[in-house]
């Protein structure tokens, strides 16, 4: 089995192949499902993505939450924002 270091290095080799559709198309498989959306909206209501942030740090939650529904987007739209 591979330790935590080699399997997080085996990750980081996928994702530096992965062009920007694909990784797009990777974030859709994840997050448009009913379990997905779920945590998507949980997401949503956790990072402040309605509401004004005060702080770098809930600036940066907003900022992850707004990073995937980019993504997400980004297969709906052929790239386009």
């Amino acid at each position: 089995m591979l330790n935590r270091f080699e399997q997080e290095n085996k990750l980081d080799e996928q994702l530096c192949k992965m062009k920007g559709e694909h990784l797009a198309q990777l974030y859709m498989r994840v997050f448009n499902t009913d379990d997905g959306l779920l945590v998507l909206r949980d997401l949503a209501n956790r990072c402040f993505s309605d509401i004004p942030t005060v702080n770098e740090r809930t600036e940066g939650m907003r900022d992850t939450y707004l990073s995937i529904v980019s993504r997400m987007k980004e297969t709906t739209t052929g790239g386009k924002k």
